[in-house]
């Protein structure tokens, strides 16, 4: 069994647990008519706290969207209440945010109690495993550093809460670690964020016309004539080529995001050396139990 097939399992699992407590928080009962986005920005502020959100600090884990995107919402979380700000673009949870995140928390964490996808024996085995691998990954050595891990380690909700919650918790911050494995695996080779999103999309066939990258990317923030910039530049570096409308990348184009992508893996899996195989054997058994049972139930 490979390191990242157990990976790919994880995320599965973490996929599937979401998709469990997402669509009750996802209504204005809980959410306060906050849409996900906002929320999702709520929650970064409350990962922070007591320091300050910022649009450049959001950009540390996500340079992929530009900072006037992240100044919008910020901004219209303050006005909306639900944010503090100093007026130089830092804010703080207000004390409605505070408890709408609660309140949104709460609702999460009541679903994941009503869940037993497993005997409690194994859940409370699935969640020492997890830990373990946090505990590893946070004590690992740089690079890569731990700024994605370390925040998300803030809304650790501690050892006596439900085991769902718990396993929840560990496979988001082993998500936010591999964040930071290949934020420092790209961050080497002085691309662009977005440079470096377009090269990964086309990497894995997902988009090569403009019109189809547009689209993906839309959310980004960008104009659409960064997109035809960024894709003249990859072209003259020999990292891409264009047949029409249609961009490909060369082999140096290939050989070089697998070299980001083999870099990534070896900073994410080295603190997973920290299981015995027949532990990571037994890992991967459980979270596939675990996934294939929330599935089944829905």
């Amino acid at each position: 069994m490979s390191q990242s097939n157990l990976w790919s399992i994880a995320v599965e699992a973490l996929r599937t647990l979401s998709d469990e407590y997402l669509p009750v928080i996802d209504t204005e009962e809980i959410n306060q008519g906050v849409d996900p986005g906002g929320w999702g920005l709520l929650f970064s502020a409350y990962t922070f706290d007591p320091d300050f959100v910022s649009a450049s600090r959001l950009r540390v884990r996500n340079p992929y969207t530009a900072e006037k995107v992240f100044e919008d919402r910020l901004a219209a979380l303050a006005s909306a209440g639900l944010l503090d700000s100093n007026g130089f673009g830092e804010y703080w949870l207000s004390g409605r945010g505070k408890d709408a995140v609660a309140h949104i928390m709460a609702a999460a964490y009541e679903r994941m109690a009503d869940l037993q996808p497993l005997l409690l024996a194994d859940l409370e085995r699935l969640a020492s495993l997890l830990h373990r691998v946090v505990q590893s990954c946070m004590s690992a050595p740089e690079p890569p550093g731990k700024w994605c891990i370390g925040y998300s380690r803030r809304s650790d909700p501690g050892e006596k809460a439900n085991l769902i919650v718990r396993i929840d918790q560990y496979l988001t911050d082993l998500n936010a670690y591999r964040d930071d494995a290949h934020l420092a695996a790209w961050q080497t080779y002085g691309f662009s964020a977005l440079t470096w999103e377009i090269l990964t999309l086309l990497w894995r066939g997902e988009a090569n016309r403009i019109d189809g990258l547009l689209d993906r990317l839309a959310r980004r923030g960008y104009p659409g004539e960064v997109y035809v910039e960024v894709l003249n530049d990859l072209v003259e570096r020999g990292l891409a080529q264009e047949d029409g409308e249609i961009f490909r990348l060369t082999q140096a184009g290939l050989d070089l995001r697998q070299r980001a992508e083999d870099t990534t893996d070896r900073s994410f899996f080295a603190p997973w050396e920290c299981l015995s195989p027949a532990e990571q054997e037994k890992l991967r058994e459980l979270l596939i139990r675990f996934q294939h049972t929330l599935a089944v139930g829905k």
